[in-house]
């Protein structure tokens, strides 16, 4: 009898749902349709955030979703099932600033070219025609990766229109002029495509078509909701409209306005098309306001009462009820997914296995969404791609599928400094992808200045497979003689070195090896204390094994890591012995730092540099010169030294104990304490406690700009109680 009148409950419960859902299908089916229009506007458009909590808070259901620039980005993650809420957590969770640059984070730069990532103020491509300016000052790494990530569960989705909420987005083809509507294909290319604002994202290649902004042609895109099928039309504009003359000040107001003035005839014509039109207060705010997402936001919400009033009157005239719920799976760091197979679209030059070892993601295993982007930043931060993007296809078992595009132009750097030491230089680089051997780069540097410097580097690297690496150095420098703390005379130091070593790389952020060198050395001197004829030259064959490590996150200025740099050398000149003893020379070098950031503002910098050389008959140009604040390896003779000059004080052995105190004043503005102590010790033979103390001090003032660093730096140290002024100008190199 009990399990009769349960499955008769059961019975009568579900005749109830089915009545309701009936009721509440021909209550949708009967009722007006929604469409919800979002303008483009740049950061200005996180304003569409709040618009949308509104709409939600009023129960309004919407159908159709169309938008161009930031409101496609919006209006696709409302589409997809994200709440407003659930956006503007996503939103205010960025760090814009590093999301629309292409940089990505230092540790998943490759060892080798860390040194080389901040000396260049200017680059271009080089293609078949000559230097040519790139198409646009960002590729949108970043940005890819950040719309894969949110987009995962839709990466199998096709389709647009059959999202939760059907959406469209617009772009602009740049051969043809159009207005292009994506509704189909992959939904973060769409929306890279949608927003690539001309000159400030490179644009991208859809189905044949290259396409940009749609925001030069059609910025409030209301036709394609009605042609959707919407009824009513609630459309949100976030545009400035042309700006008179007077404020036309910067590139960034003449970039805005050239798109107002190629969309104001649509956006006339789609304006009459609305039946709600919401225009938040947004005044005061610009396109590039990312780091104000929280108050634009704001102004969002603060919808004029009329059009509250006319939206309320809506919902009531049409008993308007929202029945979908906005439903998104939130995707964590943590988020497992299990990747039966690996596949990578575009290689044609860099080896599959170098791109597999890059990812570093096993297949038939539970992967992370976390692992998975690792190992897209350390396949883009090898250089050989302009770009990396990821789709996980399939249901359960996942094919990762990687869609490269080869860097296929090579690039000319240029890079510019000044500092008391060196003066004024520039730096010229070419630099040249899968030249001789897939997988391979060619850089050429050239340094004008009154120390010239030509380098050539020829690198294979293969991972924890051994690579190799060739290299010429000639450089033509002078170095000054110091007595008492003046300077007595110069001479001209120059060298030629060809280098080639072996060496195998762990992570991104160790590498070790061993090599070879034939280095021939020039001296032209004046100075009779060096005891060192006219003119003396001689050549000499070396070995040498080392290790670099480097895990800082900047740079300059880091706040944490750790780097390691340490060399050991035999010094021979005839490839067995030194001048007719029976052993070789021998040079330890070896440098430490850590960054330990104490505060978000304070950071204690420790530092260890040390040198050591022994042996019999050592030649002069390979002692130990401590002083100056030289961050350049161009000799690999020097300790620096806050409180001395370059290269004041000659010795066999040095050890310099650093800690700088680094605190950021406001933002890229940073003073910094320097005191270190140095123990030299001038015979090689002299036991460490037979050495001379110099203690120094040195105080730095800061500014972190985009050609570089601009330092002033004041010190001293009790070998000459004199203060000294320095000044730095530009990334060293």
């Amino acid at each position: 009898m009990l399990r009769i009148l349960l499955s008769f409950l059961i019975l009568v419960f579900s005749i109830n749902l089915s009545a309701q859902s009936m009721k509440d299908s021909l209550l949708n089916s009967s009722r007006p349709k929604i469409g919800l229009v979002l303008s483009g506007g740049g950061a200005k458009g996180f304003a569409h955030i709040g618009v949308l909590k509104v709409l939600e808070e009023m129960n309004m259901p919407i159908d159709y979703i169309s938008g161009t620039s930031m409101g496609s980005i919006i209006g696709a993650f409302y589409a997809m099932g994200y709440s407003a809420s659930e956006i503007e957590k996503i939103v205010l969770s960025q760090d814009w600033e590093s999301l629309l640059k292409d940089e990505i984070s230092r540790k998943y730069i490759h060892v080798k070219d860390k040194i080389n990532l901040d000396r260049y103020v200017i680059s271009f491509p080089i293609k078949p025609k000559g230097i040519r300016i790139p198409a646009g000052i960002v590729k949108g790494q970043n940005i890819i990766n950040l719309f894969e990530r949110y987009t995962i569960e839709y990466h199998d989705k096709n389709d647009f229109r059959k999202f939760p909420i059907p959406f469209v987005c617009i772009a602009t083809d740049l051969e043809t002029g159009e207005a292009v509507v994506l509704d189909k294909g992959n939904i973060a290319e769409a929306l890279r495509a949608s927003m690539a604002i001309p000159t400030v994202f490179t644009p991208i290649e859809i189905n044949g078509r290259l396409l940009a902004d749609g925001g030069m042609i059609n910025n409030f895109p209301v036709e394609e909701v009605i042609k959707m099928g919407a009824d009513i039309v609630i459309g949100i504009d976030l545009q400035t409209g042309p700006r008179s003359k007077d404020k036309l000040n910067s590139i960034e107001d003449i970039i805005n306005q050239t798109v107002s003035l190629m969309a104001k005839r649509e956006f006339i014509k789609n304006r009459k098309l609305c039946d709600i039109y919401i225009k938040p207060n947004i005044n005061g705010y610009t396109v590039a306001d990312f780091g104000k997402a929280d108050s634009l936001i704001l102004r969002g919400e603060q919808i004029p009462l009329e059009q509250i009033s006319e939206l309320k009157q809506i919902i009531a005239k049409h008993k308007l009820i929202k029945t979908q719920k906005q439903n998104y799976p939130i995707v964590t760091d943590s988020t497992q997914y299990f990747i039966n197979d690996i596949k990578i679209n575009g290689l044609k030059h860099v080896r599959k296995a170098t791109m597999l070892g890059k990812l570093d993601i096993e297949t038939r295993t539970w992967t992370s969404i976390k692992r998975i982007q690792k190992g897209i930043n350390r396949a883009y931060g090898s250089k050989y791609f302009d770009k990396v993007a990821f789709q996980l296809k399939g249901d359960i078992e996942k094919t990762l599928v990687i869609n490269v595009t080869e860097r296929r132009s090579n690039r000319f750097n240029v890079g510019m400094h000044y500092d008391d030491d060196n003066k004024a230089s520039v730096l010229l680089n070419t630099t040249f992808q899968n030249k001789i051997q897939d997988g391979s780069s060619l850089s050429l540097d050239l340094k004008l200045s009154e120390n010239p410097r030509f380098t050539a580097t020829y690198n294979l690297d293969n991972g924890l497979k051994p690579g190799y690496q060739l290299k010429l150095d000639i450089n033509d420098s002078e170095v000054y003689d110091f007595a008492d703390g003046d300077k007595v005379g110069s001479y001209d130091l120059k060298y030629l070195k060809l280098d080639a070593n072996l060496h195998s790389t762990f992570r991104e952020s160790y590498s070790m090896g061993i090599g070879g060198k034939m280095e021939l050395y020039r001296i032209s001197s004046n100075i009779k204390t060096l005891g060192l004829d006219e003119t003396d030259e001689d050549y000499y064959f070396t070995y040498y094994a080392f290790i670099n490590m480097d895990s800082h996150d900047k740079g300059y200025y880091p706040k944490k890591g750790f780097s390691l740099y340490g060399e050991y050398k035999l010094i021979t000149n005839n490839g067995l012995t030194l001048d007719g003893n029976e052993r070789p020379a021998s040079v330890a070098y070896l440098k430490v730092q850590k960054a330990i950031a104490l505060s978000n503002r304070l950071t204690l910098y420790p530092k260890f540099f040390g040198r050591v050389v022994w042996g019999k008959a050592i030649p002069r140009v390979y002692n130990t010169y401590t002083g100056g604040l030289d961050q350049t390896n161009y000799f690999d003779i020097q300790v620096p030294f806050v409180g001395l000059r370059r290269m004041e004080v000659v010795s066999d052995n040095s050890f310099v104990f650093r800690a700088d105190i680094q605190f950021e004043l406001f933002k890229k503005n940073y003073l910094i304490l320097k005191p270190n102590v140095a123990k030299v010790v001038a015979d090689v033979n002299s036991a460490l406690t037979e050495g001379q103390w110099i203690k120094g001090v040195g105080l730095t003032y800061s500014y972190n700009s985009l050609v570089g660093p601009m330092e002033v730096t004041f010190s001293l140290s009790d070998l000459e109680n004199r203060l000294r002024g320095f000044i730095n100008l530009g990334y060293w190199f």
